[in-house]
């Protein structure tokens, strides 16, 4: 599941996302629009606050082989 994604179905803004993370909302909303990819542990924290529903291929833009 893509960041924007999670943070919809959970109901989440850029602000209360950051606060999950500790970050703040400017760079979430980057993160969430892929415009930056996040430090790797920015994505662990992510991971471990979407139990997982967010994985860090997703974060990193990483696609699976065919």
């Amino acid at each position: 599941m893509h960041l924007a994604d999670y943070m919809a179905a959970k109901g989440l803004d850029d602000h209360e996302m950051g606060a999950k993370i500790g970050r703040s909302r400017v760079a979430v909303s980057r993160y969430r629009r892929g415009v930056k990819i996040p430090s790797s542990q920015t994505v662990k924290r992510i991971v471990e606050v979407s139990d997982g529903a967010v994985t860090a291929n997703e974060l990193l833009q990483i696609e699976a082989a065919p």
